[in-house]
């Protein structure tokens, strides 16, 4: 490690020390803030008009035509920055790898590259 890099790691962590630590402030995000968030399944619309909560309930884990249900989920406030050309984008390509998976369920990307 160079010095200027040396430099660098030590302001951070010096950083770190009297802003979170001293102060008995935690830094924001990370897991429990990924937990805190409300989850919603942009592949569906709610009859109020925005989208329900993620997951599928009992009843309705197929859908019309007996396809199971791929629901494609995001946190809320990402759901109310995309456009409904991103959402329906991000749900065909869900769906388009569910259909043809086996095993676990697989993690596709909410935005296209690009």
């Amino acid at each position: 490690m160079n010095e200027c890099t040396k430099h660098i790691a030590k302001t951070i962590i010096r950083e770190y020390v009297t802003n979170f630590l001293m102060e008995g402030k935690k830094p924001g995000g990370g897991l429990s803030k990924w937990f805190k968030e409300r989850w919603v399944d942009i592949s569906r619309k709610s009859k109020k008009g925005g989208h329900p909560p993620c997951g599928a309930s009992a009843g309705k884990k197929s859908r019309k035509g007996g396809k199971r249900a791929y629901p494609k989920c995001v946190p809320a406030s990402k759901a109310a920055s995309m456009t409904s050309k991103q959402k329906t984008s991000a749900v065909t390509r869900k769906r388009k790898y569910g259909s043809t998976r086996r095993g676990k369920a697989k993690m596709v990307s909410t935005y296209t590259e690009g």
